[in-house]
């Protein structure tokens, strides 16, 4: 796959964040496809684990990075006109329930920039999450929560 330039400047950035829910881990640009393994591909098997069917990984989604338990953030490739809105879905059983976090991979960049910031200050995150974030987002409601302990 030829990964967008959006992408490609999105992962390159890293930004690592201490909350749980939060990205930790990205891929390397020239192994991307293997950051896929697990949610589209058996890491034993090789074999694909896509499907349509409601709950499925769709072959058009691509983790650009995970949270500490490897729970994805997505986008989905045929998205490009939108700037490429950012999914959370917590890893579990195989049925995945796409949440969208963001509207774009560059306010995603964004939000992660401002907590980023907020962890290495001593501010108080949830007085500026309340402020810059939708609380009623289910995820970020999570990660609101996780700062909260």
């Amino acid at each position: 796959m030829d990964i967008p330039q959006e992408i490609k400047d999105f992962i390159s950035r890293e930004v690592e964040l201490e909350n749980f829910c939060l990205p930790h881990f990205y891929p390397k640009l020239n192994s991307f496809e293997d950051f896929q393994i697990a949610y589209k591909t058996n890491g034993n098997t090789g074999e694909k684990i896509t499907g349509e069917k409601e709950g499925d990984f769709k072959e058009n989604w691509f983790v650009i990075c995970s949270g500490y338990a490897n729970d994805p953030f997505f986008i989905n490739i045929e998205e490009a006109n939108k700037n490429f809105p950012v999914y959370f879905a917590w890893h579990g059983a195989r049925n995945w329930k796409p949440i969208k976090v963001s509207n774009n991979i560059s306010e995603f960049s964004d939000q992660l920039d401002i907590l980023n910031k907020l962890e290495l200050s001593e501010k108080d995150i949830q007085r500026e999450m309340k402020t810059n974030f939708d609380l009623n987002n289910k995820f970020w409601s999570e990660v609101y929560s996780e700062y909260e302990e």
